[in-house]
């Protein structure tokens, strides 16, 4: 399964309560296994550099800094959504629409 659709910024939009996430998370999947994890704290964004891999439709992240590991199920959805399925409770999240970079001359 390619995973060229994960790269991107995707924001949380909802999340079942026990999953316990904080409201505005956004997941940045970057190339070459780099997941950086945004939570607002206090009104400042807070990033978490995380690293990732995908087997299959398992999605296993990893925190090098402050060792955590969590696998969960994946499923692109339709309307480009990003499920999160952690063995019953659900996370659903949408990709951020990207700002087109102005020309410098």
């Amino acid at each position: 399964m390619s995973t060229d659709w994960l790269l991107g910024t995707w924001r949380l939009m909802r999340a079942d309560p026990a999953l316990d996430f904080a409201p505005g998370v956004r997941m940045e999947f970057l190339p070459a296994g780099v997941l950086r994890y945004h939570v607002d704290v206090g009104g400042k964004d807070q990033v978490i550099e995380l690293v990732y891999r995908v087997d299959g439709d398992t999605l296993h992240t990893d925190n090098p800094a402050a060792p955590h590991s969590m696998s969960v199920r994946i499923v692109h959805g339709h309307g480009d959504v990003l499920l999160l399925d952690f063995a019953g409770p659900q996370a659903l999240l949408v990709r951020e629409a990207e700002v087109p970079r102005a020309h410098i001359q």
